[in-house]
């Protein structure tokens, strides 16, 4: 996207299966060829990101060719994890529908998950590889993030008719992600301010929750079952 921050190659959530994979790949893995060029890829369009890049700048990623790829490539998974999701994480392998091939900005094999794009404003809804809904959303302010780190979460409930205590607002189809009150929820002028915030104009937002367009925050609300995964993602 274009930002007034800085200039980022547009590479977001890139078409099937260059975004996921079959086998896992790593410690012990089945590490499949394409599946291999897959992570590849992932790990190096990650080296690119602007919140991504400082934290993986001594990250060796392998090249294909290498004789020695399955040992520089779990070592390479190895260290990712524990820069962006922990020591306590790092077990040198990515499973097709775990965790850490989000973090890598890819997405998982099966199963419903969303991704929230906090550098896009963009919420993307998934049947295992297949892109069901694309939607313009607003995240946090800048008081009031949605997040600070990449964070994996899951609905745990839901009110098809919510309104907040604490800010007096309508939250419609709202589905509960945090145990601090974060929610994807219906919401108004939600297109322009998306753009907006995409511009750079990071004191417009939200109290913490993803806000959807109140038709975009119905046809979610009904495709989403309780206990589906929401990424958080900062790329």
């Amino acid at each position: 996207m274009t930002h007034p921050k800085q200039l980022a190659p547009k590479r977001k959530h890139l078409p099937e299966p260059t975004n996921s994979i079959v086998n896992s790949v790593g410690k012990n893995g089945v590490n499949a060829e394409m599946d291999v060029k897959n992570i590849i890829n992932l790990l190096n369009l990650r080296k690119l990101d602007s919140y991504y890049k400082l934290k993986l700048i001594r990250l060796k990623i392998p090249q294909r060719d290498s004789s020695h790829l399955a040992e520089e490539l779990t070592s390479c998974i190895y260290d990712f994890q524990k820069c962006i999701q922990g020591a306590n994480k790092a077990d040198g392998i990515v499973s097709p529908a775990g965790t850490t091939i989000l973090y890598m900005g890819g997405v998982r094999s099966r199963g419903k998950h969303i991704i929230v794009d906090m550098d896009d404003q963009k919420l993307y809804a998934y049947d295992g590889r297949q892109k069901i809904y694309e939607y313009h959303c607003v995240t946090g302010d800048e008081e009031h993030p949605t997040a600070t780190t990449p964070q994996l979460h899951h609905t745990f409930r839901r009110h098809k008719t919510y309104r907040s205590q604490a800010y007096n607002a309508q939250m419609n189809y709202a589905m509960f992600f945090t145990y601090d009150g974060k929610a994807i929820h219906q919401s108004n002028a939600v297109t322009v301010t998306s753009f907006l915030k995409v511009a750079g104009i990071d004191s417009l937002g939200s109290h913490g929750c993803v806000r959807l367009s109140e038709d975009d925050a119905s046809k979610l609300f009904q495709w989403t079952p309780m206990n589906t995964p929401v990424f958080i993602d900062m790329a």
